[in-house]
């Protein structure tokens, strides 16, 4: 009996912490999004870890935290208004699945190409790897074939 009882404190106490580390996942993967929408690069360094990998890094990128608040900072100029909507997220283990929207209105350069003041909504899918707290790896993909479009970049 006493073998059973140990057992299934056992199991009890593990759901609990994988429930926990569960809501601290989604709750820390949030300031991710709250970064740039609130243009603070200092939630960037609350979530990532030191050695964090973005893949695939933006040309010119610098690697780690460094790298995100570079790409913050670009986007938030080009689109002052940016915004990132979370639409849903998963979480399997370690690695939490975002699915959002970014948009925002091209006010000045943005890769190169020249500001139209035009509006884009684009999707994008984030896979954030955690490990002790942070996040150590993200990997992303946008859309941005249709911002690009939305943005006037292929008209003559």
């Amino acid at each position: 009996m006493k073998k059973y009882f140990l057992t299934l404190l056992s199991l009890i106490l593990c759901s609990h912490a994988i429930a926990e580390n569960k809501d601290t996942y989604m709750k820390d993967v949030t300031l991710w999004y709250e970064a740039f929408n609130m243009k603070d690069p200092a939630l960037l360094d609350r979530v990532l870890s030191g050695n964090w990998v973005d893949i695939p890094p933006a040309p010119g990128q610098p690697p780690g935290p460094e790298g995100a608040k570079k790409i913050l900072a670009e986007l938030t100029t080009a689109l002052p208004d940016l915004t990132i909507k979370i639409e849903e997220v998963l979480q399997d283990g370690s690695k939490v699945i975002v699915r959002s929207t970014i948009s925002g209105t091209q006010r000045a350069a943005l890769m190169g190409f020249p500001a139209k003041d035009r509006r884009m909504a684009i999707q994008a899918i984030d896979i954030h790897e955690f490990k002790d707290g942070k996040i150590i790896r993200t990997w992303h993909t946008e859309d941005w074939m249709t911002g690009l479009h939305q943005l006037g970049v292929f008209e003559k």
